[in-house]
């Protein structure tokens, strides 16, 4: 694969992440006391992408300039990534992934990460602190790749490479685009300058505009009707059926949501869903400022059901 040279040396730059907590985690509260806020304000942020995406670099601009206000920024090649660490003032949006264990249950995470690097009291040492990360839903093989960290410790190195080299080159995303991006952004955002966390319960519906869908559109990516589509059985799936969404749905592709999302004058509101080894979450966003107004997290259960939307007609109900 490309790049292999170039991956070790970022492998080596990486740190270990903090535990996942949600699709978009941000962690203010945590680092305001020690003023890393602050510190990050002063840096330029670079953002670095799948090298597929590229060929959109002016579409992933266009999103993160909409919705990144906290730093400057700048978008490189994951190569050039190993260049700017030893310099100050700059923080880093990268892809990552970890092992996370508690009790019984394992759970995989892939993520695109937001790490600030500041000096330490040790010579030729950095403290580095993850201050946020989006949680991608990705394709078996990376996860089966994750997976195989976890018990080859004395190969951690070479496989950290390994993996790098497959988030950039090869790795599928399901949940990722430049208008997708937007949204994230805009939660990482605000919560840094809010000083505030998000935890992986996070539970939220806005009151004012979730009712909005019950006379509009909630527009769906295509690739959630392919995956439940897919589906072989319904047997693990919730025993109890609801009623129908009967509320507008469109399915759209990620080139017709993204033009709509990034658009000055579409304002509409979409659903993301993103799995996690075996939980999922299932989120609206609205693109006319990019803000969340509903989040939902299911412990356990990661296929994406009719009753998924059908809570969000429950929640509408119960607030009209």
């Amino acid at each position: 694969m490309k790049h292999n040279k170039q991956y070790l040396i970022i492998a080596i730059l990486i740190m270990t992440s903090a535990i996942a907590k949600a699709q978009v985690s941000y962690f203010g509260e945590e680092v305001s006391n020690s003023g890393k806020i602050e510190v990050l304000k002063k840096t330029t942020t670079l953002f670095t992408l799948q090298y597929a995406d590229y060929a959109e670099k002016e579409k992933f601009a266009e999103a993160i300039k909409k919705t990144w206000t906290i730093t400057p920024f700048k978008i490189i090649k994951p190569e050039e990534l190993a260049g700017y660490d030893t310099l100050q003032n700059y923080s880093f949006f990268y892809f990552d992934a970890f092992i996370e264990k508690a009790d019984t249950i394992t759970n995989n995470n892939i993520v695109y990460e937001l790490k600030l690097a500041t000096p330490s009291i040790k010579p030729k040492e950095k403290n580095e602190d993850v201050l946020a990360f989006v949680t991608l839903f990705s394709d078996v093989y990376t996860n089966l790749l994750v997976s195989e960290q976890s018990g080859r410790l004395n190969a951690r190195k070479a496989l950290k490479a390994k993996l790098l080299n497959t988030l950039y080159n090869n790795s599928k995303f399901l949940n990722w685009s430049p208008g997708f991006l937007a949204g994230y952004l805009k939660q990482i955002n605000d919560g840094l300058l809010l000083k505030q966390s998000r935890q992986i319960d996070y539970q939220f519906y806005n009151k004012v505009r979730l009712p909005d869908l019950a006379k509009e559109t909630l527009y769906v990516p295509e690739y959630v009707r392919e995956i439940f589509s897919s589906q072989k059985s319904q047997a693990n799936q919730s025993n109890v059926i609801q009623e129908p969404y009967n509320y507008k749905l469109k399915f759209v592709s990620f080139a017709e949501l993204d033009s709509l999302i990034l658009s000055k004058d579409a304002n509409i509101k979409y659903l993301v869903y993103t799995q996690r080894s075996n939980d999922k979450i299932i989120s609206i966003y609205d693109s006319r400022d990019d803000k969340i107004i509903y989040q939902r997290f299911y412990f356990q259960n990661p296929n994406f059901e009719m009753n998924d939307l059908n809570n969000i007609k429950l929640v509408i109900k119960s607030i009209k």
